[in-house]
């Protein structure tokens, strides 16, 4: 079954946070190591003849896929997450923001921090860049591969929950004005997770955003295969303000929070001239 998305909808806000919850930082230092590596190790003799040309598949120039390689709205949406001590206060704040740009999307982590991180996905250039914003420096891949991860990671998400675990949702009646914008309460219950029990979602109709028609991880949104939510009438139209995760006892251990929301974007992200690029194709 197929999620068209009519706005950011609670899938696609939940799947950012947890793309946020890894360590950018440390993943750039390895993964040009780990690709040459892997393509090294595939690829050596005495297959190395059949090796070039199973490369030359993922070359740049070889990346038929964009023939229109621009995302169809702009737009910046940022956010906040924060731990909850078992004490009820907040610790390890950190900010994040993805913006949609004319070509791609960037997402930044800890911006205006020492250790500021972003990852690019530029479909102009059908590259995707780990940029290390105080080094200044970025590591440039073959876009196809993040595709397929994103496509594989769909997809097993659709398979385990063919329905989309609809009975898992619950409208609660509950309103509240968060952050200037009138919001309506749902509860998500996990039915297998070993770390959470519940999830309150906090949605506004005051805001609303169609970016189906954009690319995201390689493919336009609509193209992915997205569970359904179970109140797609209620739930669909309205963009999440603020989300909380409940450990198995019950208890919040972490809140995120709508901090930046407007129709715009500032290409400067992806100005790469500013970067001393590494391209990990460059060394295979």
């Amino acid at each position: 079954m197929k999620f068209i998305l009519k706005s950011f909808p609670v899938f696609l806000f939940v799947l950012l946070g947890n793309i946020f919850s890894a360590d950018l930082v440390a993943q750039r230092a390895a993964v040009k190591s780990q690709v040459k590596k892997d393509m090294e190790k595939k690829y050596a003799d005495p297959q190395r003849e059949k090796g070039k040309e199973e490369l030359e598949k993922i070359t740049y120039e070889n990346d038929k896929r964009y023939k229109d390689p621009t995302n169809k709205v702009q737009a910046t949406i940022a956010f906040e997450t924060k731990e909850i001590t078992k004490k009820g206060t907040a610790k390890n704040s950190a900010s994040q923001k993805i913006v949609f740009g004319k070509t791609g999307e960037c997402i930044i982590m800890n911006e205006g921090e020492k250790n500021e991180t972003w990852m690019i996905f530029n479909y102009a250039d059908k590259a995707n860049y780990m940029v290390n914003l105080k080094q200044k420096t970025a590591i440039k891949m073959p876009l196809i591969n993040m595709q397929k991860m994103a496509e594989a990671g769909a997809k097993y998400e659709a398979e385990k929950n063919p329905d989309g675990n609809a009975s898992s949702w619950k409208a609660t009646g509950e309103k509240q004005n968060i952050n200037g914008h009138a919001c309506s309460k749902y509860i998500f219950t996990y039915q297998d997770n070993k770390s959470y029990s519940t999830m309150d979602v906090w949605l506004t109709k005051e805001l609303s955003l169609n970016l189906g028609d954009n690319y995201m991880f390689g493919a336009r949104l609509n193209a992915y295969r997205f569970p359904e939510t179970g109140q797609k009438s209620e739930m669909t139209g309205g963009v999440m303000v603020r989300m909380v995760m409940y450990d198995k006892k019950g208890n919040p251990v972490s809140q995120r929070d709508l901090t930046e929301f407007k129709k715009s974007a500032d290409e400067q992200y992806f100005d790469m001239s500013k970067f001393k690029v590494t391209d990990v194709m460059s060394g295979l």
